[in-house]
Parts: structure tokens; C-alpha cells; sequence
């Protein structure tokens, strides 16, 4: 690849108006540019309450943020052709409009059979998006730049969050549970998380911590796990910031979990990951093997799949993976893929990875 002709100290914006887990997933943009050019800044624009996952990122300058349903204008002001290359994490319309008034030259995303007519006008190159997982797909935006793809995700910590952890839970070996996500039809079951915990405490020589949340939500699923459990569980405290889940999560002998971005923070610091999947795409949105060689570490659905450091765990049923919210097969709804994994079958894959707890 013939490089790119950068000015001095060139300046980049990513601008990653999504989810918290798809901020996550495009550190590889700022990793591969970092990487090849070390005099380079890399700026965000992100949605308020998803910055904490950039926290701590040796690679990340500066995050402006915006308040999801508000116009942001006082952010595009602030940014407005302040940088050389801005670079779109999404085909929103929102992520493209950033991109543009934020650098001189802008790299953005189209979609076929949608009016993104606009989009390849005005955007220096626009790119149309294509059907693989998405940190090669947010990776591709760097070709037309020449900028050699480095496929790493980067989760920051530091020591101080390390103390904390410490501090919280002491010093013997854990397996970190963390059953909560945005989505209700992520849920794994609370009765099967307390069994999980019960086999573990039982069966192995590990201690089985849950994450905790502030969120009211999360709180009422992990109470209805100790119902279920029928004592109190070990748990990490409900006030962390992201920074300290991770110092905990990179602490942990394996980590549990289902589709959020715990998940794939968890894959990003390289530890042991069981992570629990139904309907969810695992070739678009499984927990990324850091450094992985191609562009598709993931079939579509597999009972287990198992890449690196990371194993997820999923029926093998024809109509797995649907990407559907509710299901259309069930009686009940519910979405039976995902409640019939057992919690002997992730306590056994907790084996496979984590031997010496045995």
C-alpha cells in the first residue's frame, strides 16, 4: 500500500453518534491511525453518556460529546472544518452530517436502496456498506486513506482503578457475572444465573462475583436473581465508572456475559470471555478476538464458537441467529434460543478456559 501523503501533525475526528458498544468497537480506527502516524490527534464525537468508554484511551485525545435528541449545534460550531480528516463511524444521518462540517477531508458510509444521494455528493469519499462484522467494516473506512488496518479494540484503565477493584473485592481469584443489558431480550434467565453461581461456588475453586448497575432495571434483575438464588451473591459495588469495571473485568479469572458491551470490553482486554448469545448476528456483532487475521471470525450461528480468548455460546436452531427483538416462534414470546442455555453448559466452557479452577 502506497502511503498517503498527511500534512504535519494531521488531526482526525471519529464521530460515533450510536450505541456505547459501537463507540467501543470503533477504537480500531483510532489504534490504526495512532499507530502509523504517532504525530496524529484523534478527537470523538460521541452521545452523552457513551464517553465512558472512551475513558483513559491512550489513543483518544478529546471527546465532545452531544445530547442524544438534541440538533448538537453547538458541537458542530465547535468542531466545524477544525480537523484535517473526520471519519464516520455509522451511515446515520446524524454520524454523516458531523463528519462533514468536521473535517476538510470526510470519509462516510452509504446504503444502498436508501436516499443517500447526499451523502456521496458531499462527502470527500463515501463508501457503501457492507455486510460484515463491524469492526472490519469501520476499519474499511481507513483504505481510501492508506492507513493500514490494525483490528485491536482498546479498553482504558488505569492503576488507581486497579486499587479500587482490589479494594472491593480482595485478592482471591474470581469469575465476573454480568447478567444485564439494555435489551429485555438479552436477558439469560435469573434463575439460571443463580444456578450458575451455585455450581461455581460448588464446583470450583473460584468465587462467583456479579457487576452491579445503577440502573432500576438491573437492580430488580439482580434482586430476582438472589430470589431465585435464595441468599445473598457476592457482587461488585452499584457506583463504578467504566474504567473500574474494566480494572475488574481484566482482574477476573473468566468472564460471563451477555450481548452488551461489557461483553466486548471483556474480549478487549483479552480475558477468558463465555459470552451467552440468541438472536443476535455473531458474524456482525460477536465480541471481537483482538488482532484476529480476517475479516469474519464468526459463522452466522453455531452452538459454540470459539476464537482466541473468547467462546460464545448459542443454539444451533435454523432459525438462529433471526436478529429479531421478539420471537416470532414461541408461544410465550420469550426467546427460547437464548433461556435454553444451560447453566451446565457455561459452567463447562468456564472449565475449558479456566482450568486450574477445577
Amino acid at each position: 500500500m502506497k502511503p498517503a501523503n498527511f500534512p504535519k501533525n494531521p488531526s482526525f475526528l471519529i464521530v460515533s453518534l450510536r450505541f456505547i458498544g459501537d463507540v467501543l468497537l470503533s477504537t480500531p480506527l483510532a489504534v490504526s491511525i495512532k499507530t502509523h502516524l504517532p504525530d496524529a490527534t484523534v478527537d470523538y464525537v460521541v452521545f452523552k453518556g457513551t464517553e465512558g468508554v472512551l475513558a483513559k484511551n491512550p489513543y483518544v485525545r478529546q471527546v465532545h460529546t452531544i445530547e442524544p435528541g438534541t440538533s448538537g449545534w453547538r458541537t458542530a460550531l465547535r468542531i466545524l472544518r477544525r480537523y484535517d480528516y473526520s471519519i464516520a463511524g455509522n451511515p446515520s444521518d446524524r454520524s454523516t452530517s458531523f463528519t462533514l462540517f468536521g473535517g476538510r477531508h470526510s470519509v462516510g458510509f452509504y446504503i444502498y436502496k436508501r436516499q443517500d444521494w447526499w451523502k456521496k455528493l458531499f462527502l470527500t469519499q463515501c463508501n457503501p456498506l457492507a455486510l460484515e462484522h463491524t469492526v472490519p467494516l469501520m476499519l474499511s473506512q481507513l483504505d481510501s486513506l492508506k492507513i493500514p488496518r490494525i483490528s485491536r479494540v482498546v479498553m482504558g484503565h488505569d492503576e488507581a482503578d486497579a486499587n479500587f477493584v482490589r479494594e472491593q473485592l480482595g485478592e482471591e481469584d474470581y469469575i465476573l457475572l454480568h447478567p444485564f443489558t439494555r435489551q429485555a431480550y438479552k436477558y439469560w434467565p435469573a434463575r439460571h444465573w443463580a444456578q450458575l453461581a451455585d455450581l461455581i461456588q460448588r464446583q470450583t475453586s473460584l468465587r462467583a462475583i456479579f457487576t452491579r448497575s445503577g440502573f432500576a432495571a438491573d437492580e430488580k434483575q439482580f434482586q430476582d436473581i438472589e430470589a431465585a438464588a435464595g441468599r445473598k451473591l457476592m457482587s461488585f459495588p452499584k457506583s463504578f465508572t467504566l474504567t473500574q469495571l474494566a480494572a475488574a473485568i481484566h482482574g477476573c479469572r473468566t468472564y460471563v456475559g451477555v450481548d452488551t458491551v461489557a461483553t466486548h470490553m471483556a474480549a478487549a482486554l483479552e480475558v477468558p470471555v463465555v459470552a451467552l448469545y440468541g438472536p443476535t448476528m455473531p458474524d456482525r456483532w460477536g465480541p471481537w478476538p483482538n488482532g484476529y487475521a480476517t475479516n469474519a471470525p464468526y459463522a452466522p450461528s453455531g452452538r459454540i464458537q470459539k476464537k482466541q480468548n473468547i467462546t460464545v455460546l448459542q443454539q444451533s436452531w435454523p432459525c438462529v441467529a433471526c436478529n429479531k427483538e421478539q420471537c416470532l416462534l414461541s408461544k410465550s414470546t420469550r426467546m427460547e434460543c437464548l433461556e435454553s442455555l444451560s447453566p451446565e453448559t457455561v459452567l463447562e466452557s468456564i472449565r475449558i478456559d479456566t482450568p486450574l479452577a477445577v
